[in-house]
């Protein structure tokens, strides 16, 4: 079900509100309902460019990624800046900038782990291919982030995701895109214990990963390899095919008692030449045909897909691929919230789906 154009879904907050995104404001919605709209850009680039839905993917702009920090506040990424967002008050904090090229692809809570203190996290993300040193980023304060690890030179390219595994005391990273930088690697003890439990292998490449009690869930971000919703059992470093899915997949969620992926629409992303990889239209081997396909479901229980849209005619990585986003957080609702991207029919709108 469509909700509203150009609207996007950003995250959820603690008590349940859905924090979201448009032409320069941060709106907040409680139950479906409009509660409140806050300017958060007064520039000309986002209030008018951005009602351009090709000019806003081209530019990207709008935020890629948003975490609630408490009650009240909102951590966001926009660009190569980070800011927080008081939704009380409207205020927004001065904003810091990431290091050179760096954009988090997601934020990570930290909570429960007694390895660890409790924290925000982020994990440096670009193209990389050069291979320079990635770093794991910690939340000091308002607009104040250290590094806390790095990967060194010739490790891996960037960090997918960072994940708080509270059934066995630890943090997952999972990290890509290549050979062995395609990675899984667990780390203990405030970071003082770093180890590459497995690697070299695209089943290993995932950026949605949830820790379960029986080990961790997640999909694999392959574009030129046959993709699946795995299961990983840390104890004895198996991993368990659940079911195919039809491309790479770069976003999901948690949904209630579901746990939800999405596919990508794609190249290779390997070996492009410059006019490839700003032009180009040819599908990965991994991905099965020229839509974004939306799956849900359990371990326990297995797998269905519910949805799909067409990728729309613009080239992948000038005008963005195609894929449904989410958003961050804990979703208890009875809707499913997601955000088409790249896509003929509802691109860069807010959709609900319910059962």
């Amino acid at each position: 079900m469509l909700i509203d154009r150009q609207l996007a879904p950003l995250c959820f907050m603690p008590d349940g509100s859905l924090v979201c995104y448009q032409y320069g404001d941060i709106l907040l919605f409680r139950d479906g309902t409009l509660q409140k709209r806050l300017s958060l850009f007064s520039g000309l680039k986002e209030r008018l460019l951005g009602r351009s839905r090709l000019l806003y993917r081209l530019l990207r702009l709008g935020v890629r990624a948003a975490l609630a920090i408490d009650e009240q506040h909102v951590l966001i990424s926009v660009g190569h800046r980070l800011f927080e967002l008081n939704t009380e008050t409207g205020d927004l904090s001065e904003g810091c900038s990431c290091d050179e090229n760096v954009r988090p692809l997601l934020f990570t809570g930290v909570q429960g782990i007694t390895s660890f203190d409790d924290a925000i996290l982020y994990g440096g993300y670009f193209l990389n291919r050069e291979m320079c040193p990635m770093h794991i980023y910690q939340r000091l304060g308002v607009d104040q982030w250290e590094r806390v690890y790095t990967f060194p030179q010739g490790t891996i390219n960037h960090i997918h995701q960072i994940v708080p595994d509270p059934y066995r005391d630890c943090l997952w990273v999972f990290t890509g895109d290549f050979d062995e930088a395609s990675a899984i690697w667990k780390i203990t003890d405030h970071f003082r214990s770093v180890e590459r439990v497995v690697c070299n292998d695209q089943k290993y490449r995932a950026c949605v990963v949830h820790a379960l009690p029986e080990g961790l869930l997640y999909a694999t971000d392959a574009p030129y390899a046959d993709d699946y919703i795995y299961l990983f059992h840390p104890d004895t470093l198996e991993v368990e095919e659940l079911t195919p899915i039809s491309g790479s997949c770069i976003y999901g969620c948690r949904w209630k008692d579901q746990y939800v992926f999405s596919t990508t629409v794609e190249g290779d992303g390997r070996h492009l030449t410059p006019w490839q990889f700003c032009f180009s239209r040819e599908l990965g081997a991994g991905i099965k045909d020229n839509s974004t396909h939306l799956y849900v479901g359990h371990p326990k229980t297995g797998f269905k897909e519910i949805y799909q849209e067409e990728k729309d005619r613009w080239p992948f990585y000038t005008f963005q691929f195609g894929v449904f986003k989410f958003p961050y957080g804990d979703n208890r609702s009875d809707t499913l919230y997601f955000h088409p991207v790249a896509t003929k029919t509802n691109d860069l709108s807010l959709m609900a789906y319910r059962e």
